[in-house]
């Protein structure tokens, strides 16, 4: 090539070389030190959990109905956690993940919270995003809290940046919002006063009283928010807790998904949520995070009967292994190996050490935390080893089973509760005798979930041995947080005096929760 042929000087072109090698290199330099502030950067969380999946509603945990590319395509480049427990129901289940504890340690309530009770998580609990947000996370919550709907318990008093979402379940509010009753079907008849309106929260803001079509629309606005907190936050380490109200009652797919399955409204709704899973994972992949972020993604409790949760016993609301083992997925290209799975014994209250053992946090050393890192777990190390080697069924106060590694006893009520009758109060001899009587006349059952994960064979009578290491186990937990009643480790609610809810019955926004002025 003549340098000169036009018109341009040899000098000339010897500069433009000179530019373009410079410039080249700065590319190269800036690509590099883009990749190394990447790769010191702290890694991002995504914890995405659905209310009331089935273990078996999604394709990597072996449904047969319901299509879901996404999900399986995460499982493909991720890591099955095919042991991983719950609670039996919404709210404790979501106070295991936000402290690390058991969920009776933290909010030792008997069932659920309810739209304007007068208690909640305690203030003084620290959360996963508190210890996230001390160094340096920005966090959000986008969808359903369900810890406390007074103004001490909501998430922004508990650490979060954001919160868009409900309170609570998608069924609290009156019969005639269509809050009782599925999408097509029939209003119910309303019985006595009822619960008041559903509020869809801006963060400390009611946005609106939620409606049919405000229902199923939830996973969509879910989704763009979700999708949106991450592009606003790529620049910097984000904890994004997605916590959708599908698929729990009443089932309310939205329009473009609506009669979209052949197996009905149900299928509809969890492949939704597949769709949704899908719009986060491209939001990572579009801003550059998928090598820089762990997404998690679980259900809150097993599911009810209108789920699939083969081969497990049981439902919701149980300690049968179908209430509380909910299928869970780890995804972090990198870190965790593709394509795997692990059975060993791991939950939600290990998020909370988890999240912080990555993100170079510390947990609090003022009080106890049940839950334990699992890095080994998720990252498949040969050598890990189970995270838990005991693992304790509550429902609501009542300790109702107990494993140990493969084996699990349940206890009948009337073992429990004879104990603590025994404890708790000053019998006579002749009673006291009657009670461990009955006691030993109802007998506990031992499953070996190796052999059978179903929980269809009573084994106690062949393993004595086993039953009285695991009885043992129990009346370890009476010193604990008690087998039935308030043990001395369960720490105290929060509560407040003249508890209302954020909309009242009279449709009426609380006081300082209005939408602001436009």
């Amino acid at each position: 090539m003549n340098p000169t042929s036009n018109g341009t000087s040899r000098r000339d072109f010897i500069r433009q070389l000179t530019s373009g090698a410079i410039g080249a290199t700065m590319a190269t330099l800036l690509a590099g030190r883009r990749a190394a502030a990447a790769a010191s950067r702290k890694p991002n969380f995504v914890f995405i959990n659905i209310d009331d999946l089935g273990y078996a509603d999604i394709g990597p945990f072996g449904s047969t109905i319901n299509r879901t590319p996404n999900l399986d395509r995460m499982a493909a480049e991720g890591r099955k956690l095919t042991a991983f427990y719950a609670a039996p129901v919404c709210s404790p289940s979501r106070a295991a993940l936000m402290t690390g504890c058991y969920p009776k340690r933290a909010l030792p309530i008997p069932h659920v919270l309810f739209p304007g009770n007068d208690v909640g998580l305690h203030p003084n609990e620290i959360t996963v995003a508190e210890i996230l947000k001390s160094v340096g996370y920005a966090t959000a919550i986008v969808g359903k809290w369900h810890l406390g709907d007074q103004p001490e318990f909501l998430p922004l008093q508990q650490g979060f940046d954001l919160h868009f979402g409900l309170p609570y379940s998608n069924d609290m509010g009156p019969a005639e919002d269509g809050v009782k009753s599925n999408l097509g079907d029939p209003l119910p008849e309303t019985k006595g006063q009822g619960q008041p309106p559903l509020p869809l929260l801006r963060n400390n803001t009611v946005v609106k009283r939620v409606l049919p079509d405000d229902q199923q629309s939830l996973v969509e606005i879910y989704t763009n928010e979700a999708v949106r907190f991450i592009a606003e936050h790529k620049n910097a380490p984000f904890f994004l807790y997605l916590a959708h109200n599908a698929v729990h009652f009443p089932i309310y797919p939205g329009k473009k998904w609506a009669g979209k399955s052949p197996h009905g409204i149900y299928s509809d709704w969890v492949e939704e949520v597949d769709w949704s899973v899908g719009e986060v994972f491209k939001a990572l992949r579009e801003n550059g995070l998928s090598e820089n972020t762990l997404v998690m993604f679980t259900s809150d409790n097993g599911g009810t009967q209108r789920a699939v949760n083969r081969p497990l016993r049981g439902f919701k609301g149980s300690t049968w292994e179908g209430g509380v083992r909910v299928p869970t997925l780890a995804w972090w290209p990198g870190k965790v190996p593709a394509g795997t799975a692990t059975d060993l014994m791991c939950g939600m209250f290990d998020i909370l050490p988890t999240f912080a053992a990555i993100a170079g946090a510390d947990i609090p050393a003022d009080r106890r935390i049940d839950g334990a890192d699992i890095r080994p777990l998720l990252f498949g190390d040969p050598a890990a080893k189970p995270p838990h080697e005991v693992f304790y069924y509550y429902r609501g106060l009542q300790l109702e089973a107990v494993r140990d590694l493969e084996w699990k006893l349940v206890l009948p009520a009337t073992a429990t509760a004879a104990g603590a009758a025994q404890k708790n109060a000053a019998k006579t001899g002749a009673k006291a005798k009657a009670g461990a009587k009955a006691t030993k006349a109802a007998g506990p059952q031992l499953f070996h979930l190796k052999t059978d994960l179903g929980e269809s064979t009573d084994v106690a009578a062949k393993h004595p041995d086993v039953v009285a290491r695991l009885q043992k186990l129990v009346a370890e937990m009476e010193n604990d947080l008690g087998t039935s009643g308030l043990g001395p480790g369960v720490r105290p609610l929060g509560r407040v005096e003249k508890a209302q809810p954020l909309i009242g019955h009279d449709g009426r926004v609380r006081p300082g929760f209005e939408p602001r002025s436009q």
